[in-house]
């Protein structure tokens, strides 16, 4: 029973373990970028980028190749492209994360401006706010400094909030972020794992209806390997 119990832990574990993770890896210029999706199997990023100024479009949202590094400073990731969104959000300028099942979002983000103090990051969902942080990086508190490859380099924070299945509305009322990269974390959508067979133990230890060990002399009803039947 305790092998059948650990055996049903580590693939639990291994389900829990699953992340999804959307990047950017081509660049896209702005006016390409209203309706445009990234990601799969239920994690998706779309894009809406339909602003209009003096009756023309006025497209603020593109990707375009920037490295930078995401993480702590003993476990970093380092990223190749990011989505500028350009200005403030509006109903014509946001960014909407279809999340599959509950689990732990997590967004590599960085101010476009360096200098900025004000620029907050805002997350909904269902209508309740659950994340609402400014981003700036002009402190040294802010980031983390690692050497890499011989070259000093900054390391920025994750951010990090639980989330459940829905829509998470994702708005920068201040003005513009860059965003990096989205992960999901411990969704609960099982990926590879189907079943996990046991091999039975035919030399394990049987009770009998008391809990009780017994030896294979016994006879009547008996519990082996989980299972009850007749030992005769």
């Amino acid at each position: 029973m305790k092998k059948i119990f650990t055996l049903i832990a580590i693939a639990m574990m291994a389900v829990g373990a699953q992340a999804q993770t959307i990047t950017f890896t081509e660049v896209v210029a702005k006016g390409n970028m209203d309706g445009k999706t990234f990601g799969s199997d239920g994690f998706v990023l779309t894009c809406t980028d339909s602003s209009v100024k003096d009756g023309a479009p006025d497209p603020k949202q593109e990707i375009d190749a920037n490295s930078q590094y995401f993480g702590t400073a003993s476990d970093y990731t380092n990223y190749t492209h990011r989505l500028k969104t350009g200005g403030k959000s509006s109903s014509k300028n946001c960014l909407d994360l279809s999340i599959p099942s509950a689990g732990t979002l997590k967004i590599a983000v960085r101010s476009a401006s360096s200098s900025a103090t004000d620029r907050n990051l805002v997350l909904t969902q269902d209508g309740t706010e659950i994340f609402n942080q400014i981003i700036k990086e002009n402190e040294s508190t802010d980031y983390a400094t690692v050497e890499i490859e011989g070259q000093s380099k900054k390391v920025f924070p994750i951010v990090s909030v639980e989330v459940e299945a829905g829509t998470v509305n994702i708005a920068y009322p201040t003005s513009s972020l860059n965003f990096y990269a989205f992960i999901l974390e411990g969704s609960s959508t099982p990926t590879g794992i189907e079943n996990v067979q046991v091999a039975e133990n035919e030399n394990a230890p049987m009770y009998n209806l008391a809990g009780q060990q017994v030896d294979r002399n016994f006879k009547g009803v008996v519990i082996q390997n989980g299972k009850k039947f007749i030992n005769k």
